[in-house]
């Protein structure tokens, strides 16, 4: 279980996540668009990057964890040892009891064979299924995956949401792509915008509704973005969400 209780994460002076709160029993989609937070509230829930507030993980901080191998992430801080795949690969194998030749088929499934391959000489979509690959492999039961579909091709992403369906009990998976939120319609969903959290909901119930400007009664969500608010809402009125492409078009609506 993920617990989050008024978490507030700064950078450089300025407020990045801003008193966030909410509890996670089962896997989510986190969508925002770029610029939203969405990797610095990981980071804070990966123990990257100091946070106020509290953020637990099975009750416990996640500020002072310490030899929990529960959680996993594909976070690129999370991988600084190690020159080479075979590298961090053993490293994995000994510090967080990663199922080594099932991480080696994972990567064999997306084109990565050479494992004495160094670890800053693969391409971005390379590194992104490389390290997703390591964390799912780790058998764990919490996930912090951040935006997995990232310069992936359509083939390989089909390969990265069987991963995601079929590894780990709970969790956060990070995107700000709406085509690929429909393989998740079964999960639950959240949406951050300028630092704040807004859900949960369930992501079939989003890709199935429309959005409308202000707040609107028999919403099942309502949203704050540039000083305004939208509510997502059943029927036909207002702008459908899978006509927006990105959720940056609502600074424009």
């Amino acid at each position: 279980m993920i617990e989050v209780q008024d978490l507030r994460v700064t950078y450089r002076g300025n407020e990045v996540i801003k008193g966030v709160s909410f509890r996670l029993e089962t896997k989510a989609l986190l969508l925002g668009p770029n610029g939203s937070g969405k990797t610095t509230l990981l980071r804070a829930l990966g123990g990257v990057v100091p946070y106020r507030g509290s953020a637990r993980v099975d009750g416990l901080e996640i500020s002072s964890l310490r030899g929990y191998t529960g959680l996993s992430t594909n976070l690129q801080e999370a991988f600084t040892l190690g020159l080479t795949l075979k590298d961090v690969l053993e490293i994995y194998e000994e510090l967080k009891g990663l199922e080594r030749q099932r991480a080696v088929e994972m990567l064999r499934e997306v084109g990565i064979k050479e494992l004495g391959k160094k670890l800053h000489n693969l391409s971005m979509g390379q590194s992104v299924l490389f390290r997703t690959a390591v964390a799912l492999a780790s058998d764990p039961k919490v996930l912090i995956i951040d935006e997995p579909f990232e310069s992936v091709d359509l083939a390989k992403r089909r390969t990265v949401v069987s991963w995601l369906r079929e590894n780990g009990k709970e969790g956060l998976v990070v995107t700000h792509e709406l085509d690929i939120a429909s393989s998740f319609s079964d999960f639950d969903l959240f949406m951050i915008f300028e630092g704040r959290v807004f859900g949960p909901s369930k992501v079939g119930e989003f890709l199935s509704s429309a959005v409308v400007e202000g707040e609107q009664e028999g919403s099942f969500m309502t949203v704050e973005v540039g000083g305004r608010k939208f509510s997502l809402v059943k029927g036909r009125e207002g702008r459908r969400v899978s006509d927006l492409v990105t959720l940056d078009r609502l600074y424009t609506m």
